[in-house]
């Protein structure tokens, strides 16, 4: 006894209905359509359109899968300091996971003037710290406005140093109620 053998193939709307008036004919040399018969016609036709869409089935398992692994990699921690990773294809690098962080610092008593302020970020960057900035969170903006900014001093993998810096042609009314504090982002990979 042999087997037929699927090709995955799809033809649609062409599966042979067997007639009444027609006579068994099985697989061999010289039979119609194309030496498997008359008989296994239908039966191959079938048989090769359940193969295709094993097929088209396998592959879109194994990419969902890959969909799946590609999510999984969007990881973060939505909180005051708090931070959010995204894969994706750097066009110099590959593929890299960029990191996005977040945070704020309020000193007790406010902001010192000309001082330096150190996060520590949420997480350390795997590889390095591309950029970080800091904003003022003024309570008294209207009182306070143009006193004092917030510069990048310096940073690294795992913080950044910023400074309160006093703009010397203002006097403030007092360093302890000038600014409540600074809110900070930090990109990397």
């Amino acid at each position: 006894m042999t087997n037929l053998i699927d090709t995955p193939s799809f033809t649609a709307n062409e599966i042979y209905e067997i007639q009444a008036t027609d006579k068994v004919e099985g697989a061999a040399t010289g039979a119609s359509f194309g030496g498997v018969g008359l008989s296994n016609q239908p039966h191959q036709q079938l048989a090769n359109r359940t193969a295709l869409l094993k097929q088209r089935q396998d592959v879109n398992i194994a990419n969902i899968a890959a969909v799946q692994n590609f999510v999984a990699m969007f990881r973060g921690m939505m909180a005051a300091n708090g931070y959010l990773t995204i894969p994706f294809l750097d066009v110099n690098r590959g593929m890299l996971t960029a990191y996005v962080q977040w945070g704020a610092m309020f000193p007790q008593g406010g902001l010192a003037a000309d001082a330096t302020w150190t996060v520590s970020w949420p997480i350390a960057f795997p590889n390095a710290c591309a950029f970080a900035l800091a904003s003022l969170s003024n309570a008294q903006a209207n009182v306070n406005a143009g006193e004092i900014v917030m510069e990048t001093v310096s940073f690294t993998k795992t913080q950044g140093v910023f400074m309160s810096d006093f703009n010397g042609a203002s006097q403030p009314r007092s360093y302890a109620s000038l600014n409540d504090g600074f809110y900070y982002i930090a990109v990397g990979f």
